[in-house]
């Protein structure tokens, strides 16, 4: 896909659900940095890897046998994090499906995230122990817990205990929502807190950051929606006085006050200007959209009568994924819209049927213009087609559609350039009892060609 022709002012939201993705198991998903692959973490203790253009599966991860908890991709799309309930996270290579690292924790994973710019390195959020982060070496993996003291800490970890989290754009500070609604911005580098700010008394249940700015989206037990502003220096061991002093800000409050739902998920959409949430209800499977600014309602995307486990924006275009109790995934789109004038710059849609009138000479073999020269309509008609056919072959010729190049509108940061490019790559399987049976003179030829003749031997013919 080239992010370049992709059009700019296509809304933001989907309308429909375009297609449906049987996984039977599913319970999270998660998209690629680029949108191309959808990671599913299912009840049984696998992950599925979906190719978004092909819709089939196209990879399959064995982690365990208990339930996964959650999904994570690394920026160039070859690591995948998951984790399950018992405290195991498993790093994954997909150049080779084999397992880049593994930590085992003593409780249950509530989060975790890798970083957006070192696929070695991220952080776990266990139920019972600090927030920890973990980096990937030679050897075995170093696990650095995180130690935030606060007035409501826990006296064994001396910090509450973290539901949430997730990196910041560039990945230098790291987002922490704890069980005491608190939110903790802490330096990746150092681990010291930043900044911290307390919402409400509720749990925060899911944290999100703008790709696109520098706010973060937090999911509260207390069935609020909360954006947050986040003033953070650009270089923590080198602060400018431009920098200010670090705060985390609530500058929006998202609720419903007339039927007081929960919410499942709270995520920026693809452009950042939306924030998309499903609610949790048995008998309902809704995805609201609304205005971060404003906090408006802007859309509501209603689905079938099945209850609504997770929600994933694409990171580029307005498509979004949503599973269900029935492991069922749904892929929202927009309808698209034929604009025929793009393609002819003459043609005229009609609304409703018109009369059309014929001139006398449109189908004369030789018209008399107005100062009296015969033109031959048919010797003009092939010389235009010609005319045509050659532009086309010169255009044709100097089109060229650059794929390599970043689009600074699709760009989450400065450091774009420095993503590499990554195909997981397709393991192409022969049926030999398909093929026909190689004839003799065929066998006698391919036995002559793999055995080379030795120095004071020949090879006799049969």
């Amino acid at each position: 896909m080239n992010r370049k022709l992709l059009d700019p002012f296509e809304p933001e939201y989907p309308e429909a659900i375009e297609a449906c993705l049987d996984d039977e198991y599913a319970t999270k998903c998660a998209f690629s940095h680029h949108g191309s692959l959808l990671a599913t973490a299912r009840s049984d203790g696998k992950c599925y890897i979906w190719d978004m253009d092909a819709l089939n599966v196209v990879r399959k991860l064995n982690h365990s046998e208990v339930s996964l908890t959650g999904v994570s991709w690394s920026r160039n799309s070859r690591y995948i994090l998951t984790v399950d309930e018992m405290g195991l996270c498993i790093l994954w290579d997909l150049q080779d499906g084999s397992v880049h690292a593994k930590v085992e924790f003593g409780s249950a994973i509530n989060c975790a995230r890798v970083h957006p710019r070192n696929a070695s390195q991220f952080i776990v959020c266990p139920s019972r122990e600090a927030p920890c982060i973990v980096t990937v070496g030679e050897g075995s993996p170093t696990v650095a817990p995180i130690r935030i003291v606060a007035e409501t800490a826990d006296l064994k970890t001396k910090a509450a205990a973290s539901t949430c989290c997730c990196f910041g754009k560039k990945g230098v500070f790291a987002f922490f929502g704890t069980s005491k609604g608190q939110v903790h911005a802490v330096h990746v580098s150092t681990l010291t807190v930043a900044c911290s700010v307390k919402l409400s008394s509720s749990a925060v249940n899911t944290i999100a950051q703008n790709p696109r700015g520098s706010e973060i989206v937090t999911n509260s037990t207390d069935r609020i929606l909360r954006v947050c502003q986040v003033s953070l220096p650009a270089n923590p061991q080198k602060p400018t006085p431009d920098d200010g002093v670090p705060s985390i800000a609530v500058v929006t409050k998202i609720q419903d006050i007339v039927n007081r739902v929960h919410w499942i998920q709270a995520v920026f959409s693809s452009s950042g200007d939306y924030i998309v949430s499903g609610i949790e209800h048995k008998a309902e499977h809704n995805i609201y959209i609304w205005d971060k600014f404003t906090g408006s309602l802007v859309k509501m995307l209603t689905g079938p009568n099945e209850l609504l486990e997770d929600c994933a924006v694409h990171p580029l275009r307005p498509v979004y994924a949503s599973v269900s109790t029935f492991g069922i995934i749904y892929l929202w789109t927009r309808v698209p819209q034929q604009n025929w004038n793009a393609f002819a710059p003459g043609f005229r849609e009609l609304e409703e049927n018109i009369d059309y009138m014929e001139p006398e000479d449109e189908f004369d073999r030789t018209v008399t213009t107005k100062d009296g020269t015969v033109v031959d309509c048919g010797e003009e008609r092939t010389l235009r087609e010609k005319r045509m056919a050659g532009s086309k072959i010169v255009d044709d010729s100097e089109l060229i559609v650059d794929v390599t190049d970043n689009d600074p509108f699709f760009s989450d940061s400065d450091s774009e350039l420095e993503d590499e490019g990554f195909v997981l790559p397709v393991d192409v399987a022969c049926d030999a009892s398909a093929l026909p049976p190689p004839t003799t003179d065929s066998l006698v030829s391919v036995l002559t060609e793999d055995k080379e003749p030795q120095e004071g031997h020949a090879i006799e013919e049969s």
